[in-house]
């Protein structure tokens, strides 16, 4: 089995008992991989993503047709990010990111650290659920602005976390990924009448 300290694995039955039985005070919605357009490299263990509770969006202070925050800024299609902190000694800055997942029209919450080993780092942390680090997506980009500043400015709430976005190394992890749902895809055909 596959172990990564960097990413938990969870059975496909844990994670439909989760679509089913998720926190309604943080979660709205629960969804597969395969309707998030996920690329393989992005949380490549994470089953799929969860759109939060209209409450946890009211604690972030969003509300539907808030426009978006100052601050941020739009850096490429679907792609907006703002300043925090101060230059680390390399010049790198740090920045809150949210863009869309491939034109899904869901909207990830991420942080860049200006630690980070060079542009190519493109993920540091995301903004996730803690069964099986589930990254928390939005239905836009003020939603998710709103949340990023609302976690990184008073950390989240219980049941979120920010977690590193992709491991060291993330072929093992892909590959596992890739090999777990082959075999599950094969069980299930194996149980068709």
């Amino acid at each position: 089995m596959f172990s990564s300290l960097d990413h938990p694995n969870v059975t496909l039955a844990e994670w439909r008992k989760f679509q089913r039985e998720f926190p309604p005070s943080l979660i709205k919605e629960v969804l597969d991989r395969s309707e998030t357009l996920l690329p393989p490299w992005f949380m490549p263990l994470a089953r799929g993503a969860a759109i939060p509770s209209d409450e946890l969006l009211r604690q972030a202070g969003h509300y539907e047709g808030k426009p978006r925050p100052r601050g941020w800024n739009e850096r490429g299609p679907n792609y907006f990010d703002r300043i925090f902190g101060e230059p680390a000694p390399s010049g790198w800055r740090s920045f809150l990111v949210v863009r869309e997942s491939d034109l899904s029209g869901l909207w990830t919450i991420e942080r860049l650290w200006a630690t980070r080993q060079g542009p190519s780092s493109e993920v540091d942390e995301v903004l996730v659920h803690t069964f099986g680090w589930t990254p928390i997506f939005t239905r836009s980009y003020q939603a998710a602005m709103q949340l990023a500043m609302h976690c990184h400015t008073n950390g989240p709430p219980a049941g979120l976390l920010w977690v590193k976005g992709m491991p060291d190394d993330p072929t093992p992890a892909i590959e596992f990924a890739t090999h777990r749902q082959n075999a599950e895809e094969a069980d299930t055909i194996g149980r068709l009448p």
